[in-house]
């Protein structure tokens, strides 16, 4: 028995763009929008984080002039709970939560000495 040879990508490409052609007209225009909109999203998240950086290494110089420690479990506590409670959804409690761990994990890798 013969095994058939994986499609080339110019028959891939044929494949997609006939595909494409029995899209509703408007449609792919739709897309775009929405992935235009999203790519701003994702660029202002961008500049949030790094506002948020500047932030959190402001206030490691202010602890580290009068001696707290930078870890604040308690505070950290605290913000999740503030999240959960101005979540709205879809974002589900589970994906708020490993959201907020990533980005605990990521401000002190990035501001790490």
């Amino acid at each position: 028995m013969r095994i058939p040879s994986p499609p080339s990508s110019t028959q891939l490409g044929a494949a997609a763009a006939s595909a494409g052609a029995a899209v509703a007209p408007g449609a792919l225009d739709r897309l775009e929008e929405l992935r235009e909109l999203i790519a701003a999203n994702d660029r202002a998240l961008v500049r949030l984080l790094n506002r948020r950086l500047e932030l959190v290494a402001e206030i490691w110089r202010e602890k580290d002039t009068i001696g707290v420690p930078h870890p604040d479990p308690e505070r950290e506590r605290g913000l999740l709970q503030q999240l959960e409670e101005a979540n709205d959804g879809p974002l589900s409690r589970a994906g708020l939560g490993a959201f907020h761990g990533t980005l605990l994990s990521l401000t002190k890798q990035e501001l790490a000495p």
